[in-house]
């Protein structure tokens, strides 16, 4: 791709904002603030949620996870028979509106609708148990919205659904999960703790959020990894959830657990017979009686994601994108006395599969370098003085400034082998 086909535009300056790396997208032309909580996302950043959107996938698919797609326009019938309408409605948290056939929503959840879909496929026992789950768009008037990525009105989401037929099988389908999120989250270079929390408007009584430390982050975890003990300190405040804890944990001295400030990129629920019972969720059992489906529930915030690896991997020069999810694997970078030699590798990338953006524009060397740095494409190709001089072409690596010198004949086996 030809950074001129990419309408960027980047600043000189860097404004003052929540983080370095919000500071360094709004910079990069790569988050554009429309209004409050409303974000729209340039193409590096499209490019690596893909990338990671690939990552998960490839992950619950090893989990034998099924993906649909959900409308995200929702019909309230569906929220009142789940008896949450009214709940999300009078909090503001929820935008619904009255059209031509009835009043609907755009789905700050998926419970309802999951549910509406899957109990007329599940009716016995045989058909369970199943892990159903989506990736797609969420909606949700927050009142305290936050850098773009971490919390805004609009975001993609992962959400997935496990029907069953027993507690002990929701269980053991949610452990999994569990084990599935440890492998997400470590495919992605995240350190992301599994902690108790609270499932307020959820449904249910066990989930766990998974949390990675971050200075920026809004939520507060309480820990000590050597004891096996982390929670939200949202649980402080649930006399209920609080009580459990202290049972699992006589010794538990609160006072002497690490408090740490953490962003939540994945919630994962057992739900019970909550949605199954108020929906009419049921399926013929074993021995032929009626009986209605246990639920576990499992998200990850994919904007959220996104965010926490740009806070993670940047630097005062810009982003520094790991190469297994990069948008692009490498830059060309020339001046304008050859754009010509330029031209023909990247035209010799392209033909061997290799992701390359050349920035082709009108502009200084100098910029260009800038603003490569900026963007944080893992390698640049720096067609410059040493290949005047010798028909050497530079390599620099973004994420540490070490250099090489290749033959342009030597690129793409130098590429492929990385």
């Amino acid at each position: 791709m030809k950074v001129s086909r990419l309408g960027l535009k980047t600043m000189k300056s860097r404004g003052t904002d929540e983080s370095l790396a919000q500071e360094i997208l709004f910079q990069s032309a790569q988050l554009k603030r429309h209004a409050a909580g409303i974000y729209g996302l340039g193409n590096m950043l499209v490019r690596t949620r893909n990338n990671i959107m690939n990552i998960i996938r490839s992950k619950l698919e090893k989990y034998e996870c099924v993906e649909v797609s959900l409308p995200v326009l929702q019909p309230k019938q569906l929220w009142e028979e789940s008896g949450r309408w009214e709940g999300y409605a009078s909090s503001k948290q929820m935008f619904y509106f009255d059209g031509r056939n009835g009043t609907y929503c755009l789905a700050p959840t998926a419970e309802e609708i999951i549910m509406d879909l899957m109990k007329y496929n599940l009716i016995s026992y045989k058909d369970l148990p199943v892990n159903i789950y989506q990736i797609g768009l969420k909606f949700r008037d927050e009142i305290r919205v936050r850098g773009g990525l971490l919390r805004s009105k609009e975001f993609t989401m992962k959400d997935g659904y496990s029907f069953h037929e027993s507690h002990e099988d929701m269980v053991e389908e949610y452990e999994r999960m569990k084990a599935c999120y440890k492998e997400i989250f470590s495919a992605l270079n995240l350190d992301a703790i599994p902690v108790k929390a609270v499932s307020a408007e959820m449904g249910g009584k066990v989930s766990e959020e998974f949390m990675h430390i971050s200075d920026i982050g809004e939520d507060k975890i309480l820990y000590d990894l050597q004891k096996g003990v982390a929670f939200n300190t949202e649980i402080l405040d649930n006399p209920e959830l609080l009580e459990a804890l202290k049972a699992e944990n006589p010794d538990l001295d609160i006072d002497a657990l690490e408090k740490r400030s953490s962003i939540e990129l994945g919630h994962i629920f057992q739900l019970g017979q909550f949605y199954s019972k108020s929906m009419g969720g049921y399926f013929t059992s074993r021995e032929g009686k009626k009986e209605a489906y246990y639920m576990g529930c499992y998200g990850i915030g994919i904007n959220r994601t996104l965010g926490a690896i740009c806070e993670k991997y940047c630097d005062n020069d810009g982003l520094i994108w790991p190469e297994f999810i990069a948008p692009y694997k490498c830059l060309i970078i020339n001046g304008n006395q050859s754009n010509e030699a330029a031209e023909g590798i990247y035209k010799l990338l392209m033909e061997n599969q290799i992701d390359v953006l050349w920035d082709d524009r009108d502009m200084s060397f100098g910029a260009k370098i800038k603003d490569g740095k900026l963007l944080g494409i893992p390698y640049m190709i720096i067609i410059g003085k040493s290949y005047a001089e010798s028909g050497n072409i530079e390599i620099e690596l973004r994420k540490n400034g070490e250099k090489c010198f290749v033959k342009a004949e030597e690129l793409v086996s130098y590429f492929k082998s990385k």
